[in-house]
């Protein structure tokens, strides 16, 4: 359709270019008519302005229907520049019989001194020659301006295509790390305490409910990420006994929440991160996640405890792929910062706001 509507634009802007030439054309000869006293407009100047007009005219069509598409844009360069000069030539030539079977039938002006200097080609012929290769060059120019054009949008099209493939790519890997996780959760829960694993089972499906249904939108609101996020921590604090393991999470009012949406599944990679590498099953651990909504920004943090063995976060799936997400989603405007103490692993993620809509609480 964007290639249709440039066609029709290029088609529009020559036909106002020859509307303008020809309107150029027919006042000046209106203009030296009435210096005459001759009727300025009837019959024979219609038809003297069509004969003086139709050969560039055919010479633009050859151009720009034939020669252009068929050799210039198909890359047939040395052959569009050939068989255009020659065009050009051929028009020429036939200007060159018709100016001079003209000047064979033009009565003698009388008896004139000849000009000392006899130019090789008379001026009209220098001036068709000039317009013939303006006819040419100005096709050409124009062409080519809006090939670029259609490139540039093509090439826009290519990347937006390609960048949410690669969302697509990239979300389908966080669910599959997911699952691996929480299975591994409930296989270690069911030695343990199968009635708890049981409880896990029944969390785990609301959660992939969300994940099947809801993580597919572009945008979801944000008091929806939430309730997931609080179905997953209390997931987890289902494995790991409260007297060892503290657990804290800070959102927002659900008012506040309401009117902001959010890309799916940005924070659970922090987060899963955060159980994977923060909890000890030998000393005091904890998980603290915060969520604050500001003027402009979502801000979400998450840090966990540090006991000694940094995690490697260039190998980590999930991180690399959340970094992926916000740099296609946001380009700069996404700030991420990950932080090591000696006692905390902290990441700080703000993000801007979007509006939600009703679309995205569907």
């Amino acid at each position: 359709m964007t290639d249709l509507r440039n066609r029709r634009t290029e088609t529009l802007l020559y036909v106002l270019v020859w509307l303008l030439v020809a309107g150029l054309y027919l006042l000046d000869i209106m203009r030296s008519r009435y210096q005459m006293s001759l009727p300025t407009l009837d019959w024979g100047v219609l038809w003297h302005l069509v004969k003086m007009l139709l050969p560039f005219f055919l010479l633009f069509l050859i151009n720009n229907c034939v020669l252009i598409p068929f050799y210039l844009l198909k890359n047939r360069f040395w052959q569009y520049f050939l068989l255009a000069g020659g065009a050009v030539l051929l028009l020429w030539g036939y200007q060159w019989i018709n100016f001079a079977g003209s000047m064979a039938h033009m009565p003698p002006r009388g008896m004139m001194p000849p000009p000392h200097i006899r130019p090789l080609i008379p001026l009209p012929l220098v001036l068709d020659i000039t317009c013939d290769i303006l006819v040419v060059g100005c096709n050409l120019a124009v062409a080519l301006m809006f090939r670029r054009f259609d490139d540039k949008l093509e090439k826009e099209s290519l990347m937006k295509t390609n960048a949410e493939n690669q969302l697509a790519y990239l979300k389908a890997q966080i669910n599959p790390h997911f699952y691996m996780n929480m299975l591994n959760n409930i296989h270690g829960m069911i030695e343990i305490d199968p009635e708890k694993a049981q409880g896990m089972v029944i969390d785990m499906s609301n959660l992939m409910r969300y994940m099947i249904y809801d993580s597919s939108k572009p945008l979801i609101g944000l008091d929806n990420e939430v309730a997931f996020l609080r179905n997953y921590l209390r997931l987890m604090r289902q494995r790991y006994p409260e007297n060892l393991v503290t657990i804290t999470a800070t959102f927002p009012d659900d008012s506040v929440m309401k009117q902001v949406s959010i890309p799916p599944l940005l924070f659970l990679v922090f987060i899963e991160n955060a159980f994977k590498h923060g909890i000890s099953y030998r000393e005091p651990s904890f998980v603290n996640v915060a969520i604050e909504v500001s003027d402009r920004f979502v801000n979400f943090s998450c840090s966990n405890s540090n006991h000694g063995s940094e995690p490697d976060k260039s190998t980590g799936i999930g991180l690399q792929n959340i970094g992926k997400r916000l740099a296609l989603i946001y380009g700069d405007n996404a700030s991420l910062q990950l932080h090591t103490t000696d006692n905390a692993f902290i990441v700080n993620l703000s993000i801007p706001i979007h509006e939600t809509t009703d679309a995205d609480n569907r």
